[in-house]
């Protein structure tokens, strides 16, 4: 049934990543199965499934074509695979290992996944709508794509014809595969004309110091990591969202465009959204609100709990 429900992801050949199975919210607690072109990704996040791991893969190679199976645990589940000594974190479950990254395509434009040591499965799946909506907005436009992490929204800026785009994140490591799949991409034209920049730092310093050099950007792009992973640290997050969205003013341009993302699963839609626009009101800015999202279709909502993902798209007066 889950695998039905994407069938017209699977029909797309210009979308080849795409999330098969999303946990409890298609009945599987604590497992997701990604694919990425002819590879597909488990991962399993309880040792619940570890008994289980054959038929998993007897049910997937009966319901799906693949190359090959690649098993990604979480740190507990990792704990619990050494234990038992024949599971491991990156392990091919079945055909050949990948030599290096996946390939994939993601609405047309190429991109790659570490599904072996990457963060998630390799690549962040549930925010491929909001990066196509980023590139609807970005004609003639001065980007920053803030907490960048492997440039892909910053690749559909430039296809979206934005002029300029720095992709500013603290790992050297993901703004250097930012600047590869810049270079995949460089057929299209916009892309290749497009002047792009890293900054490798930490996003609030880095926004603090571009404030203070009197940098301003026409659309800012900002999707931290989670900030709350449990119920006590929600004050702390909200608190970090609210600066966030004041250094972020601080460097767009007035009439520019704030994207904004929280995958905090712990703050709920409501505490999000009125601390964006505290925290704009604190800085004499006025958000008028262009979009609200969510999940994309592949990553179903089941029970209100599973509903991390948030994002809004404004105008700053």
């Amino acid at each position: 049934a889950a695998v039905s429900r994407r069938a017209s992801l699977a029909r797309s050949r210009t979308t080849t990543a795409y999330r098969l199975v999303h946990g409890e919210n298609d009945g599987l607690p604590g497992l997701v199965l990604d694919r990425y072109e002819d590879t597909l990704v488990l991962k399993l996040y309880t040792c619940a499934w570890m008994a289980h791991v054959p038929a998993l893969l007897e049910a997937i190679e009966g319901a799906l074509e693949s190359r090959r199976v690649v098993l990604r645990l979480s740190r507990a589940a990792q704990a619990a695979g050494k234990a038992r000594g024949d599971l491991a974190d990156g392990a091919t479950l079945t055909g050949t290992p990948p030599s290096g990254p996946v390939r994939f395509l993601e609405n047309g434009l190429q991109f790659e996944a570490d599904v072996l040591r990457g963060q998630k499965t390799g690549f962040f799946l549930d925010q491929r709508d909001n990066r196509a909506k980023v590139e609807r907005l970005c004609r003639r436009r001065r980007v920053l794509d803030g907490f960048a992490y492997a440039g892909a929204c910053s690749v559909y800026a430039a296809r979206g014809g934005a002029r300029d785009v720095t992709s500013l994140d603290a790992s050297r490591a993901v703004l250097d595969a930012a600047r590869r799949h810049m270079a995949l991409n460089r057929t299209h034209p916009s892309v290749a004309r497009a002047r792009h920049h890293v900054i490798v730092a930490d996003v609030f310093e880095a926004l603090e110091a571009l404030r203070s050099r009197g940098q301003r950007y026409d659309l800012v792009i900002l999707d931290p990591p989670s900030f709350a992973n449990s119920r006590e640290e929600i004050p702390a997050a909200l608190k970090a969202y609210h600066r966030l969205v004041r250094l972020g003013l601080s460097v767009l341009e007035p009439e520019g465009v704030l994207v904004l993302s929280s995958c905090s699963g712990q703050v709920s839609p409501e505490a999000f959204f009125a601390t964006v626009h505290r925290a704009a009101r604190a800085a004499r800015r006025v958000l008028k609100e262009l979009a609200r999202t969510a999940h994309p279709p592949d990553h179903p909502i089941g029970f209100r709990e599973g509903a991390y993902l948030k994002g809004l798209f404004a105008i700053a007066k």
